[in-house]
């Protein structure tokens, strides 16, 4: 009993100190969970309107010499996605299937952006970033406590009759109870995004060739990326500065929710031959999470799915925080 005490009084006492750091952590986490659905919530005028199965696709290239000086491209991810062309502080939403520009917004510095780094470091750089990795780490003290503090009562569901006090422990162990196994995975996942880290696979070197030379076009270049990976899709495209002759185009299999792909082919821009290929599919165990970990972080990695178990566990840590002030201020008041 006095051990049970002890850690009743942890729990209580963690949950209450770092409980608001938490509760920013869980929300603006839930929301970039659903960033995209969000984005075309707030901003439908930067999608296609009405778009089919059957709707032909414009060539890129042709796209792309009414937008010179872009940096980077992301590939709709179907039908009613828009082409993203990156070009100095704007992204310009286009439609794939006539090249019409449906408008631009900030590539730094929206709402997505915001919340980013709210989740990352509570907008205060080092410092803040410093407290989410403590906040975080108590989040994971506070579902293992909590799993230990509910396995005497056994609260499945909530109760018939119970006053307020009793239903918010109720809310407070079942929200606990069936979110803990994901609410770790996330803990876990994020901690390892701030301290591992695999490299970035970085461009081979290769000559300098004169602007004149003849260039592969990106229509070109991501066909035979396709070809280099079969069964990815091709995500995104950066376009390389004048003169170097390589394309980095990044791909993701099916199983890959990630916006820009966590597969990457480097494809030379003169021949068109394959210079280096590294595969979400293939490497070590531990490249192979480090390649995953975001995707497993942002419930991105099994499509719908995973996003709405992701989402749902940030909800159930918002009512575990909220119940959990309940229940300290009623028995601070009683």
């Amino acid at each position: 009993m006095n051990f049970r005490r002890t850690l009743l009084w942890l729990h209580r006492w963690a949950g209450v100190i770092a409980g608001l750091v938490i509760l920013v952590i869980a929300f603006t986490g839930g929301a970039l969970v659903f960033e995209q659905t969000i984005q075309r919530w707030l901003r439908p005028d930067l999608y296609p309107q009405q778009a089919t199965a059957k709707s032909e696709r414009m060539p890129i290239s042709m796209v792309l010499a009414q937008h010179p000086r872009v940096q980077g491209i992301r590939l709709p991810r179907d039908e009613n996605d828009a082409l993203v062309l990156f070009s100095g502080p704007k992204a310009f939403h286009i439609d794939s299937r006539d090249g019409k520009l449906l408008g631009t917004r900030p590539r730094m510095g929206g709402w997505e952006q915001t919340m980013m780094k709210l989740h990352v470091n509570l907008l205060q750089g080092s410092v803040g970033g410093t407290v989410v990795v403590v906040a975080t780490c108590i989040t994971l003290g506070l579902a293992l406590t909590g799993l230990w503090l509910w396995w005497p009562l056994l609260i499945f569901g909530f109760r018939k009759g119970a006053s307020f006090r009793r239903f918010n422990l109720d809310l407070h162990s079942v929200a606990g109870l069936y979110s803990s196994v994901f609410l770790l995975i996330l803990g876990i996942t994020g901690l390892t995004l701030r301290y591992i880290h695999g490299e970035h696979p970085q461009p081979p070197q290769v000559p300098f060739v004169q602007q004149d030379q003849s260039w592969l076009n990106v229509d070109e270049a991501i066909k035979k990326a396709e070809a280099a990976l079969p069964g990815a899709r091709a995500a995104s495209v950066e376009m390389p500065p004048p003169q170097r002759p390589v394309f980095r185009i990044q791909l993701a299999f099916p199983e890959d929710g990630s916006p820009a792909g966590r597969s990457v082919i480097f494809l030379s821009r003169i021949d068109g031959r394959v210079l280096e290929k590294h595969s979400s599919r293939e490497g070590t165990w531990s490249e192979l999470y480090q390649m995953a970990q975001l995707s497993i972080h942002m419930g991105s990695i099994g499509g719908t799915t995973t996003r709405w178990i992701a989402f749902i566990t940030c909800v159930a840590l918002v009512l575990q925080i909220v119940s959990g002030y309940v229940l300290w201020w009623k028995r601070k008041s009683s």
